[in-house]
């Protein structure tokens, strides 16, 4: 009888250890899912930031010719292929947007990222710029002023936008990396300073 009670506590240990290993074992994978779910959102997060980034470099630094080409320009056919060329461009200035709204969710400040000062940015050039010279001949001095003060502003925001890194979207770990607000907000935050000075102007 003894010898019984005494094979049954034999086994019950082993059975316990493998219980206790499966257990372990089950909670590790658990976790360990758990934690690349975890990298997933926040590389899903620095991706949607990337491609914001990327696309809003393209617009400021695309526009800077088109206008250079409109000071230059000496017929009204002339600036209506070269409007019509930045109303396409301006579907990469969405990027802009995205990008300040990017910033508001990681910085939970709304208030200091407001969406509405990129998006009224680029239609405001965008408006402007058809109603410029509709005209033959060179742009008038009004005109001309206006253009080259519109190429300023851009040309400041492709000087901000210029230092965001574009080559790192194939590293997984930087962009991860831009989920956290690292090398990017404060130039988020300069360009949205140029994009307000210039929006607070009056439309052409």
């Amino acid at each position: 009888m003894e010898s019984q009670k005494s094979g049954k506590r034999s086994l019950a240990l082993p059975i316990t250890l493998i219980i206790l290993v499966f257990s372990l074992i089950g909670n590790v994978f658990l976790y360990s899912q758990f934690l690349q779910h975890k990298q997933q959102i926040k590389h899903d997060t620095g991706q949607r930031i990337y491609n914001a980034a990327v696309s809003s470099q393209q617009y400021a630094s695309e526009m800077i010719p088109l206008l250079d080409a409109l000071l230059q320009s000496k017929t009204l056919d002339e600036r209506l292929g070269l409007v019509y060329n930045i109303g396409k461009l301006s579907g990469k200035g969405s990027g802009l947007t995205e990008l300040a709204a990017e910033a508001a969710v990681i910085s939970d400040d709304t208030a200091a990222w407001d969406t509405g000062v990129p998006a009224m940015y680029v239609s405001n050039a965008e408006a402007g710029l058809l109603a410029a010279g509709r005209y033959e001949g060179v742009l008038n001095d009004s005109d001309a002023a206006y253009v080259s003060g519109l190429k300023s502003s851009y040309v400041a925001l492709n000087g901000v936008l210029g230092k965001f890194n574009a080559n790192i979207g194939e590293t997984r770990i930087a962009v991860i990396r831009l989920a956290s607000g690292l090398d990017w907000m404060e130039l988020a935050k300069q360009s949205m300073e140029t994009m307000a000075e210039q929006a607070a102007r009056p439309v052409k």
